[in-house]
């Protein structure tokens, strides 16, 4: 069988299973509800940048006033808990650097092991009795469903503007196997690229 065919083959198996499981079903139910947070997260981004402070000149401040570790520090942090310091603006701080390449690749290691850090964070609040109660009691089906259909909101979460961090974060809080996690993010490196290509590019 040509590689094309086994391919075909085995994302014919994927449909199928995802079909049966009810992916599809909880993908498509879940839809309207992560569009209307994405649009609620907008507005407020939207009016803090617009009102409070830009976050471009967040970013500007931070590469102009800081050195390079403690900018990836900040970074790191920013991966690891609400993800507002995006890849992009560090591609675009890099752009201009010698061998922005290798540091393309950093920004890619680090974004990928602050997802890590949300992941064991989310496990460790998981140990927090309100959380565990939560949890494994009061909404026990519903992060049952996210425990279940977890791999397609984590491939979402590293390649679409959704949030990254919370939403490792949240695999963690439901035992998401650990294993399949650490996979699932290296698609994080994917989306790095993809956007360093149409960055460099750009600049």
């Amino acid at each position: 069988m040509s590689p094309v065919k086994r391919i075909i083959k085995r994302g014919h198996i994927y449909h199928v299973y995802y079909r049966r499981s009810g992916t599809y079903r909880f993908v498509g139910s879940n839809a309207l509800k992560l569009l209307g947070v994405m649009i609620v997260l907008g507005i407020a981004a939207w009016l803090i940048n617009e009102y409070v402070i830009e976050i471009d000149k967040i970013s500007l401040y931070l590469t102009q006033n800081f050195s390079t570790p403690a900018v990836f520090t900040f970074f790191f942090f920013s991966e690891s808990t609400l993800g507002l310091f995006a890849p992009e603006l560090m591609l675009v701080w890099i752009s201009t650097f010698s061998y922005h390449w290798l540091w393309a690749l950093l920004i890619a290691v680090v974004s990928y092991m602050g997802g890590m850090a949300a992941y064991f964070l989310g496990t460790k609040l998981h140990q927090l009795p309100i959380v565990h109660k939560w949890v494994d009691e009061k909404f026990a089906a519903q992060f049952a469903q996210i425990r279940k259909f977890g791999g397609v909101l984590i491939v979402l979460g590293t390649m679409t503007p959704l949030p990254y961090s919370p939403i490792c974060i949240v695999s963690g809080v439901v035992n998401y196997p650990l294993r399949g996690f650490m996979l699932l993010t290296l698609m994080r490196f994917v989306r790095v690229f993809i956007y360093a290509i149409l960055i460099f590019k750009a600049f």
